[in-house]
């Protein structure tokens, strides 16, 4: 079964990454550095080091590259 919630390393030196981890930064990293297009995002949820985003329900973005490429990354679990 394919995921839909995702754990990415907010720390991680791919990403850019500044002073505080809050859901502006995690929604923007998930749109410009992840290419997550903004309507298949449900939720974000911010942790000391990681963020969580869970993605609506949908097989339509299992064959996208964003979607295959997000399932790639060494920093996202």
């Amino acid at each position: 079964m394919l995921e839909r919630e995702f754990v990415i390393d907010a720390y991680n030196e791919e990403l850019e990454f500044f002073h505080h981890l809050d859901d502006e930064c995690a929604q923007s990293i998930c749109e410009n550095t992840l290419e997550i297009p903004s309507g298949y995002i449900k939720s974000i949820e911010c942790y000391d080091d990681a963020f969580k985003v869970s993605l609506t329900k949908s097989r339509s973005y299992y064959r996208e590259d964003w979607y295959v490429n997000l399932q790639r990354l060494d920093y996202v679990s």
